[in-house]
């Protein structure tokens, strides 16, 4: 559920940076900015907590 809503979340902020920069309030512009950083942020951390990592699983490498 987090990670759809990191989703959506990044989505919407890239629409408003992107094709609706011109249409977009000016505080928006920031606030979608920091949205899409933390939603990258937020992806970081779940692939880093599933296990995808292979160093993980070895310790002594």
């Amino acid at each position: 559920m987090f990670m759809w809503s990191a989703v959506v979340a990044f989505l919407l902020s890239l629409a408003v940076i992107g094709p609706l920069r011109a249409s977009a309030p000016s505080w928006l512009l920031p606030t979608a900015e920091l949205v899409a950083v933390i939603s990258i942020f937020a992806f970081v951390c779940i692939l880093e907590s599933s296990g995808g990592n292979s160093d993980r699983s070895n310790p002594a490498a």
